[in-house]
C-alpha cells in the first residue's frame, strides 16, 4: 500500500476506546467535546493521549498469534510502568482491515507513545491534546 493509500485508512480507521463505564469512538481530525469531557472524568485525563497499537508492523499483516503475543507483550510492558491506559480497537469502517487492538495512553511522558510505536514498526501513531482533534504522528516509516 503505497503512502497515499496508508493516510486515507488511517484517516477512515473508527479507534474505539474503553473507559471504565463508557466505550469512545475517535475519529482523526474530528473534535469531540463529549469525548474529550469522558477521557477527562472517566479516564482520569489532564492533558493529552495517544493510540498505539503493536499489531502489523509497517501495516504487514502479521498471523493473529503473533499480533497476540505483540499485544500481550505491550500490555505488559505499560502494566509494568504504572503509565495509565485503557484498551482500543482500531476498527476499518470498510472490513478490508482487520480490527487492531492497541491502547490508549493517558498523560503518556514526552517521547513514550512515539517510542513504542517505533519498537513495534508502526507507521503512525494517534495522538491529541485533550479538547482537540486527534492527529497523526508519523514515525518516519517506509512510505512515509
Amino acid at each position: 500500500m503505497n503512502a497515499a493509500a496508508l493516510d486515507r485508512a488511517y484517516r477512515a480507521t473508527l479507534y474505539r476506546v474503553r473507559l471504565p463505564g463508557a466505550e469512545l469512538t475517535l475519529r482523526i481530525g474530528v473534535r469531540d467535546v463529549a469525548a474529550g469531557l469522558r477521557l477527562a472524568r472517566l479516564g482520569g485525563c489532564r492533558q493529552h493521549w495517544a493510540l498505539v497499537t503493536p499489531c502489523n508492523p509497517h501495516s504487514r499483516q502479521l498471523m493473529d498469534w503473533q499480533n497476540r503475543l505483540r499485544h500481550a507483550g505491550m500490555e505488559a510492558g505499560l502494566q509494568a510502568s504504572g503509565l495509565v491506559h485503557y484498551p482500543s480497537l482500531h476498527c476499518d469502517p470498510a472490513g478490508r482491515w482487520p480490527d487492531e487492538p492497541g491502547f490508549l495512553l493517558v498523560d503518556p511522558p514526552r517521547g513514550l507513545a512515539r517510542a513504542l510505536g517505533r519498537q513495534y514498526g508502526q507507521n503512525a501513531i494517534v495522538v491529541a491534546r485533550l479538547d482537540y482533534a486527534p492527529r497523526l504522528l508519523y514515525l518516519g516509516s517506509a512510505g512515509t
